[in-house]
């Protein structure tokens, strides 16, 4: 069996578009639409996703070294698949012991056709306790699952011969109702064209572990992210997210979504660190669709590397279908702008016992304040917010933000038939955060009014000596620009950490999701 695989692996490399010596990698992410299979069984939700990636597959190009699937488009915990241990290496496309229907061993074939790597994101069941629970002294009690299985959702990677090298289990749960593993992982793999990769899921992205620590610790270069993200204004948009904590840790980063623009799902693209995206999208419309890029190695640390932005754009009407969610600003400190007609200077120095922000904004009014349009307003913020009451987390914020009215209920909420009658000549901002024991994690933030963030090349982004146990973090605009919604900086405090959800209130939660998501489609 071995000999064969070996074999296989020589017939192919001569097919190998990328190698160790190779400047470049060819990557693609797939966003999937999941939203036209709500009514479906689980089954036959499972058989058409699977007939659609064999077939994104099938057509992606032969050159490409690795695809990469989103969060939650393929199974359900009613169809939860086995990842069936062995002490040997073997392609489930070749072992007997996968059944010829079996997920795992059609995606496994695949990958072996194509001679590509291959990522996807499925719920798992595990007989419990399993090897990795053993392993972590995980204290759980196995008398008290449903049917002696534990539930996950894991991110499983394929190699270029279908073999399994590679899987994670999501540790920060977002209402799914599966179990969680007792520790996060840190997991890594290693690729034949000389890249090592880190991955993660959704919403593990928000924390330290696993998502910051793989880059601080463990010095990853290319991450690869999973997700079924519901996007929020003025700072949790998907590809917002994803091109800034990129930029941040300056990380190539390969992030798939999942797609349902009416409950404020989407959002996918290929980022290149602190140079910006090869590609993304935030589409308003139900669609699947391959994105690919030639991703340039950050191991080689060529900083004379630019990169061609490909960011696909709607207009505001076409824009009004993708739903988005708002975030908890009640609780933050907004302070309006002046919005008449003129040219104004204002500086501002807003602080609490913990952050302090000095904000210079410099705009001018290009057309009759008269006309229906956003209000401005600094938000500044340091605190703790909950999601869907599952998370409570720290975070931080200081950024100039968009509201259709000049109230605070409206802001994190966005009006497509308002004018944009501002022109921003100057946002500098400079901020001391706190940075003790890296228990904290800043990243710039922005968004123009195609929900879409301004590539770096707009602005500029540093984080310079600060005192002991804190940094100052400066932004500044370096061109004009006349539609944004958010410019500022959004971050994370690590040190309070407190998990809520487990077993049927993880369940409670789910159904709380669920409920909402069909408020949303009424």
């Amino acid at each position: 069996m071995i000999i064969k695989m070996l074999l296989l692996i020589f017939a192919r490399a001569s097919l190998q578009a990328s190698t160790p010596s190779s400047t470049t990698y060819e990557a693609g992410v797939v966003e999937f639409n999941y939203g036209s299979l709500v009514n479906m069984t689980s089954q036959q939700m499972l058989d058409v996703n699977l007939k659609q990636y064999i077939e994104f597959m099938n057509d992606a190009s032969s050159s490409l070294d690795i695809i990469v699937f989103p969060e939650g488009t393929l199974n359900t915990i009613l169809t939860a698949t086995e990842i069936l241990e062995s002490e040997d290496e073997i392609a489930p496309c070749i072992n007997p012991n996968y059944v010829n229907n079996n997920l795992l061993k059609l995606i496994s074939c695949s990958a072996q056709e194509h001679n590509r790597y291959v990522v996807i994101n499925v719920i798992t069941k595990a007989k419990c306790p399993d090897t990795e629970m053993i392993l972590n002294d995980d204290p759980r009690n196995c008398d008290d699952t449903r049917d002696g299985f534990s539930y996950y959702n894991t991110n499983i990677v394929f190699n270029r011969v279908g073999v399994i090298i590679s899987s994670y289990r999501k540790y920060h749960l977002f209402g799914e109702g599966l179990d969680k593993p007792h520790k996060p992982a840190l997991v890594t793999f290693d690729t034949d064209f000389g890249v090592t990769f880190g991955h993660f899921i959704c919403f593990d992205m928000h924390f330290r572990y696993p998502a910051v620590e793989l880059v601080r610790a463990h010095k990853v270069t290319d991450i690869i992210f999973t997700s079924k993200w519901f996007s929020e204004l003025p700072f949790l948009t998907a590809v917002q997210v994803q091109q800034y904590w990129a930029h941040s840790l300056d990380v190539n980063l390969l992030a798939a979504g999942a797609n349902f623009p009416r409950v404020a799902s989407t959002g996918s693209g290929i980022y290149g660190g602190n140079k910006g995206a090869y590609i993304a999208e935030m589409s308003s419309i139900n669609k699947s669709k391959l994105y690919t890029a030639k991703v340039h190695k950050k191991i080689l640390q060529n900083e004379a590397i630019k990169i061609e932005h490909k960011l696909t754009r709607y207009t505001k009407d076409e824009m009004k279908s993708l739903d988005i969610w708002r975030d908890q600003l009640d609780v933050y400190d907004i302070q309006f702008l002046n919005d008449t007609d003129g040219l104004y200077f204002i500086t501002k120095n807003i602080c609490n016992n913990t952050l302090c922000c000095d904000i210079k904004v410099n705009y001018t009014i290009k057309n009759s304040a008269t006309k229906p349009h956003y209000q401005y307003a600094i938000a500044f913020y340091f605190g703790n917010r909950t999601f869907s009451g599952i998370v409570e987390t720290g975070v931080a914020a200081c950024a100039i933000i968009g509201c259709p009215r000049r109230d605070i209920a409206s802001c994190g909420t966005r009006d497509e038939s308002l004018e944009n009658i501002h022109e921003w000549n100057l946002i500098e901002i400079n901020g001391e955060f706190p940075m003790r024991n890296d228990q904290y994690f800043y990243m710039p933030s922005t968004l123009d009014d195609n929900i879409l963030p301004l590539q770096p090349e707009l602005f500029e982004y540093n984080v310079v000596s600060g005192r002991k146990d804190g940094i100052n973090v400066v932004m500044k605009l370096n061109k004009d620009v006349d539609n944004l919604l958010t410019f500022g900086i959004w971050g994370r405090d690590f040190s309070d950490e407190s998990d809520k959800a487990s077993g049927s209130a993880c369940i409670l939660v789910l159904v709380v999701v669920c409920v909402l998501v069909l408020l949303r489609l009424m």
